[in-house]
């Protein structure tokens, strides 16, 4: 639909010219796509900055260091599309658009240096993926896309209402991230749905987290730290720096001394707890010996 008294036959059409892509996507009635890019800061966030600039219907509303910064602000600002990089100072990409998932909710284009991190992508929820260094011709589909579909949503995404930036950003609260119904893991390839109550437990590996469930092994691209958080309403206590345990899937605990316990799932395995760790089981597991004393 053109504006009133618009002539593109005789001004702004200058497509090389940004502001003058800008002006003309204005009286077309057209609005920026709002952008929030996370990245730590340095070159590779300059560089996406540059790219940003670059094009013409995109506008920058702001920038984070730190997943738990981007989460918020995300919250606050509500952008239409988050530009941001797979691995971040406090947490990865991939954490952030979990913790940002909701209706309507933002466009996630993940930035990475690794070509295998595209099927973690797509499955926590990411609308398109960008290989670092990320290519002008490769940034330029993406936007396309990403304006594209938010044209299609209409009233959705795009119909966001724009909020002043807040003056302060306070600390990430995780309680407020949307609990999981099943968890996603790799197995030979193969991506599954993993239902809560079957997961025996949960082991950090590196950068990944190895999920035991029915005799086999998942891997996720995902920390412990975070799934202690998200899990714990749905009934799994951290026993150990590296161990998660669904409570549901305890046959029995022994007292293993010093403050530890050895726990003994159904499926046989047997783990040891941490001392750091005791409070934390104790509160979800009242474990007492005959006479109502805790066991030490």
């Amino acid at each position: 639909m053109r504006a009133p008294g618009f002539r593109p036959a005789v001004a702004l059409r200058y497509p090389g010219d940004d502001r003058n892509q800008r002006i003309f996507r204005r009286a077309l009635g057209i609005r920026s796509m709002r952008f929030f890019v996370v990245g730590q800061d340095g070159p590779a966030r300059s560089a996406l900055l540059r790219h940003c600039k670059r094009a013409a219907d995109l506008e920058v509303i702001g920038e984070a260091e730190f997943g738990t910064a981007a989460i918020q602000a995300t919250r606050a600002l509500r952008p239409d599309v988050l530009l941001l990089n797979s691995e971040l100072p406090d947490m990865s990409g991939f954490d952030v658009l979990r913790a940002v998932r909701s209706e309507p909710g933002p466009l996630g284009i993940i930035v990475t240096p690794r070509t295998d991190h595209a099927v973690t992508a797509f499955a926590e929820g990411a609308f398109d993926y960008l290989i670092d260094p990320v290519s002008s011709h490769r940034f330029d589909q993406a936007i396309a896309r990403a304006r594209q579909r938010l044209d299609s949503i209409g009233s959705g995404a795009s119909a966001q209402p724009r909020r002043r930036p807040l003056p302060f950003i306070g600390p990430f609260d995780a309680s407020r991230c949307a609990q999981p119904q099943f968890l996603v893991g790799e197995h030979r390839h193969r991506l599954y749905p993993l239902e809560l109550s079957k997961i025996d437990y949960i082991e950090s590996d590196g950068n990944y987290v190895t999920i035991r469930s029915g005799g086999a092994e998942y891997l996720s691209r995902d920390s412990l730290k975070r799934l202690s958080v998200a899990l714990s309403d749905r009934g799994f206590v951290r026993i150990g720096r590296s161990l998660l345990v669904n409570i549901a899937a305890v046959s029995y605990v022994e007292v293993a001394g010093h403050g530890s316990y050895a726990f003994t799932l159904t499926c046989g395995a047997c783990l040891h707890s941490g001392l750091t760790y005791r409070d934390g089981i104790l509160r979800v597991l009242p474990l007492t010996q005959r006479g109502g004393h805790r066991a030490d």
